[in-house]
């Protein structure tokens, strides 16, 4: 949808239009970002599945026909426990200096919700600047950006019957189904987890230039596996950015095909509990940290209306199965109701501002925002909240309850993006 506004300080606030304004907005990205993040925004505008020119937002400023600040929305599907969700990633956060502390970002991260909420993605995320999007009602919630840096010298040596059991092989747009496939297989362990179609591997491989290999077995021709790999420059090790791998035998032969075609370390991407990260901790690896997903649920009660089959699953698989009642979240500004008949989720409410102050009965669950999302998604128990966030509150009878619908996850984020030419 094309969008425009004048401003009152006299600049533009308006969608790109036309391949003029891809251009410059290009040229803005590489100038006062720097030239790879330009290759990368050329890219996502003109061949993303599912990218339109109304996703990226200028502010320009008509006196010198020069943009001075971009966003963009990113559309992409994850799954939650097999359930598709729609999410749309925020990036190209960018303004020029002489134009901030003017509030441009506010304009148009009000723009980006809106168009979120009309759009009816289910959640938006983005990897940003240390605590800023907080702000914006985001919060830290998944890990993303980890790997493994594992010495070369810990990865045991072949053995004459394992020598050259798996072989690496550049893989070709021919390759599609079968990356395709081998996703899946490899990312089943994760309960929440980007789903990637053929369209967005062939981005990937046609636009992107993501360095993807295919494992291939010596004896049978099949390919057993894929990774991302980008080569040493520098100091800097090769890295693995990421594991398409399922089988302890053939992330082993990965890690000795890879040995002696590198320094003296290389880094192992997550999830943690992916076969070849939890292969380089067991081999002597050291974690590298690399921070958390910034997440943000558009409309808590549409969130959970859509979660539902999870949350049913959950239940009929526990003490709880059959439950028929009602509980009430509140996230202390507005508060939901969850009408349960015999283990099913038969609707959600909107209750508005419900108080829980002073004894007040709030309802079953009382948590703020931020803990209630990385409660949802599984990255913390309801008891691990309660340290960073006293002001939560639960029930005693209602504490099993929730333990069973909100459990831990296996869950990481790797939005592939990027341009790795």
């Amino acid at each position: 949808m094309v969008f425009e506004e004048r401003l009152e300080n006299g600049l533009l606030f308006r969608t790109v239009r036309d391949e003029n304004d891809v251009a410059r907005y290009v040229a803005f990205n590489t100038d006062y970002n720097n030239p790879n993040e330009g290759f990368n925004t050329d890219c996502l505008i003109r061949h993303f599945p599912g990218a339109s020119y109304a996703d990226y937002q200028l502010i320009e400023d008509p006196r010198t026909g020069q943009i001075v600040s971009t966003t963009c929305l990113i559309p992409w599907k994850l799954e939650y426990e097999g359930i598709l969700l729609q999410a749309a990633q925020l990036e190209q956060v960018l303004t020029r200096p002489d134009y901030r502390h003017h509030g441009l970002v506010r304009l148009q991260m009000n723009r980006f919700m809106q168009t979120v909420s009309e759009r009816q993605f289910d959640l938006s995320f983005i990897w940003g600047i240390p605590y800023y999007y907080r702000q914006f009602g985001y919060s830290y919630c998944l890990e993303g950006n980890t790997f493994e840096l594992l010495p070369v010298l810990c990865i045991p040596a072949d053995t004459p019957d394992q020598l050259n059991c798996y072989i690496l092989r550049p893989a070709t747009v021919e390759d599609i189904p079968v990356l395709t496939e081998q996703y899946q297989e490899s990312m089943k362990h994760l309960q929440f987890r980007v789903q990637r179609s053929s369209d967005h591997w062939r981005y990937l491989m046609e636009w992107a230039k993501f360095p993807v290999y295919l494992i291939q077995d010596q004896s049978s021709g099949q390919a057993v596996g894929h990774i991302g790999l980008t080569k040493p420059i520098g100091s800097s090790p090769m890295t693995i950015v990421e594991s398409g791998v399922w089988n302890h035998e053939v992330g082993l032969g990965v890690l000795r095909a890879l040995k002696g075609l590198t320094g003296s370390e290389i880094k192992v991407c997550w999830p943690q509990q992916g076969t070849l990260a939890n292969l380089a901790h067991l081999l002597g690896s050291r974690t590298l940290p690399g921070g958390q997903w910034l997440l943000h649920i558009t409309e808590p009660a549409g969130f959970l209306s859509r979660i539902a089959p999870a949350l049913e699953e959950r239940l009929a698989a526990s003490d709880c199965a059959g439950l028929t009642r009602d509980i009430v979240i509140n996230l202390f500004r507005r508060a939901y109701r969850l009408c349960f008949s015999d283990g099913h989720l038969v609707c959600v409410e909107s209750l508005g501002f419900i108080d829980s102050s002073m004894g007040a009965d709030g309802g079953d669950l009382c948590i703020p925002p931020e803990a209630f999302t990385r409660l949802v998604f599984g990255y913390r128990s309801l008891d691990q909240l309660f340290d960073a966030w006293p002001d939560i509150t639960v029930k005693p009878e209602s504490q099993r309850l929730f333990e069973v619908l909100f459990p831990k996850m296996n869950a990481y984020l790797y939005s592939t993006y990027n341009y790795f030419g």
